[in-house]
């Protein structure tokens, strides 16, 4: 990907998420493994963990490349914007949907102008099967997985085939007939792969690169 791409600039980008924390090179036009010599560093935050001093961060130094038409604009997570923003780059500035599956599961939606229109928030797979155990008696906490099959053979492939069917579930009416290419990113987004067009591991690093070259035009 070439859009936004300064020659021999190997900018540092880092992902404050809720779970953990993602940092890579951005260079010539893509995403590389963090090493070397960095003229700038960018970023956005979610998380609790602050972002290294001097970092450039999405939403306050400089705007997604997406333009945000949320109607409380300033709640919509940087993330997300972030996501939108490599997701109407990549489709080659059409009409996208993001599917996001970490803590949260986020679906958003980008029409063919590059305007960010919303999307859905819900429960991560893990933040489900925690809360299952926590505020029940008796129901173990488990290890998500993805079910082809409802019919759970005992407890714990129950709550399994429970969570798996609820985020399969909502993806597939989030995203049915909706225009344009989906993409899938973060860390349970490879369990679901078949029900994106494009999985897309560090969408939110690309992002923020490209958003931070946009802005410097």
């Amino acid at each position: 990907m070439a859009a936004g791409t300064i020659p021999g600039m190997r900018i540092g980008v880092i992902d404050v998420g809720n779970t953990r924390s993602k940092r890579a090179v951005f260079e010539g036009g893509r995403i590389r493994p963090f090493q070397g010599k960095i003229d700038a560093w960018v970023g956005c935050r979610v998380g609790r963990s602050a972002l290294p001093p001097g970092t450039l961060e999405l939403g306050k130094d400089f705007p997604s490349l997406v333009r945000n038409l949320a109607r409380h604009p300033k709640t919509v997570g940087p993330d997300r914007l972030a996501q939108a923003s490599a997701a109407w780059v990549r489709s080659g500035r059409k009409a996208c949907v993001v599917v996001s599956m970490g803590t949260a599961i986020t679906v958003d939606v980008v029409n063919s102008k590059g305007e960010f229109l919303g999307g859905l928030i819900a429960p991560g797979l893990r933040v489900m099967a925690r809360a299952l155990h926590r505020e029940t008696a008796r129901l173990p906490e488990v290890e998500p997985v993805r079910k082809r099959s409802p019919l759970g053979r005992h407890t714990r492939e129950a709550i399994q085939c429970g969570i798996s069917y609820a985020a399969e579930g909502l993806i597939r009416s989030a995203t049915a007939g909706r225009p344009g290419r989906v993409f899938g990113t973060g860390g349970d987004a490879p369990l679901f792969r078949d029900l994106f067009d494009e999985w897309v591991p560090a969408l939110a690093l690309e992002g923020v690169a490209l958003s931070y070259l946009c802005s410097r035009r």
